[in-house]
């Protein structure tokens, strides 16, 4: 592999079995070219375990896209399938994206900083802010955990680290109306979203 790591992202549950979601500061809306990002699930210690796969299409919201509204930081992009044909979601499985507005319980969340490694992984209490973001406070979150889902103990995505004031606290967009519509518009339309 070649080229610097900047975020984390996850392999989100979608009819098409190519879908990642992470925060929407970490890639650009639109088609991507032969040279864009790409996606090494596990990655670690200079090894990808899974493979890596090209990015497709990046959806965002343009409230996002067009006037940054942190309350909206939020992406997902489709990927393209691997050397051997395989879409992502049949190597690594995936998370199920829950967009009722869950906060205010236990997440696990695991991000790969960028300036080492390993993954940093930590349980904390998601805490509601305000109508819009929620929190959590765990040591060491820095550059390269933007994007890193926030897991309920059911196992669904209930939150993406878009950001935070130190990297000890980190804060998520709350994950309601808009993120359904944006996962919908990801998938063609599709339902789902974990309602």
């Amino acid at each position: 592999m070649t080229g610097e790591h900047f975020c984390t992202a996850t392999v989100v549950h979608s009819p098409g079995r190519n879908l990642i979601v992470t925060a929407g500061h970490c890639l650009l809306a639109g088609r991507v070219g032969g040279g864009g990002a790409s996606f090494a699930p596990a990655y670690g210690d200079g090894q990808a375990p899974y493979g890596s796969w090209k990015i497709a299409e990046v959806f965002e919201d343009p409230r996002w896209s067009d006037g940054t509204n942190d309350d909206y930081d939020l992406a997902f992009a489709r990927l393209a399938p691997d050397a051997s044909g395989r879409n992502i979601e049949d190597v690594t499985g995936a998370a199920v994206l829950d967009t009722t507005g869950r906060t205010d319980e236990q997440v696990t969340v695991t991000g790969y900083p960028s300036d080492r490694k390993v993954a940093r992984t930590c349980v904390s209490r998601a805490v509601r802010l305000s109508a819009t973001e929620q929190r959590f406070d765990c040591a060491d979150f820095p550059g390269g955990t933007s994007g890193s889902s926030w897991i309920a103990s059911d196992g669904k995505i209930i939150g993406v680290l878009t950001g935070g004031d130190t990297d000890d606290v980190s804060t998520s967009t709350i994950l309601s109306g808009y993120a359904a519509e944006l996962y919908a518009k990801a998938t063609g339309g599709a339902a789902g979203g974990g309602r």
